[in-house]
């Protein structure tokens, strides 16, 4: 009987074992997944904001150069 015991206990510590890497691997790719996400938006908003900033800076180039007629 103490030899059932025995091999119960190892047996659940190696699943709460596994079962304790699989939550820190979901974790760690969540995490990564919200990396990329992140850095994805923080490159669309860095593009948008150099858009802006040179359609503004040709609208002045046009207001400051005089028209030839």
């Amino acid at each position: 009987m103490n030899d059932s015991e025995s091999d119960a206990t190892p047996n659940a510590t190696s699943k709460s074992h596994l079962g304790f890497r699989i939550a820190v691997g979901a974790v760690g790719l969540a995490l990564l997944a919200l990396f990329v996400m992140l850095g994805s938006v923080t490159m669309k908003q860095s593009a948008t904001t150099q858009a802006l900033e040179s359609q503004e800076s040709l609208r002045e180039e046009a207001q400051s150069a005089p028209t030839r007629e």
